[in-house]
């Protein structure tokens, strides 16, 4: 049996630098989690049920599959080259 998570317990936030509790997590944005909460929270607690119970399945699945480092850098490098292809891009003017 899993014991229920406590909205006290604290872990480190990479976001912020340091430790939040779970409630804060939770409703980081107002009316989502913060994006890592699985990242963060899964495998110390039952953190999808957790959640499960403050929002919709729909309103979860969003963040429930992190993008990985590479995926988000390989995106921030097409977003740029997008851009710098961007009109009177390389004309020298």
């Amino acid at each position: 049996m899993t014991l229920p998570a406590d909205p006290n317990s604290e872990k480190y936030c990479p976001r912020l630098g340091h430790a939040v509790t779970l409630a804060y997590c939770v409703r980081e944005g107002i009316d989502r989690p913060c994006r890592l909460v699985f990242r963060c929270w899964e495998g110390s607690l039952p953190i999808r049920e957790r959640l499960l119970t403050l929002y919709k399945e729909s309103e979860i699945e969003g963040i429930d599959a992190p993008a990985s480092k590479l995926s988000t850098i390989l995106d921030i490098i097409a977003r740029a080259q997008r851009t710098s292809e961007g009109p009177g891009a390389g004309s020298g003017t």
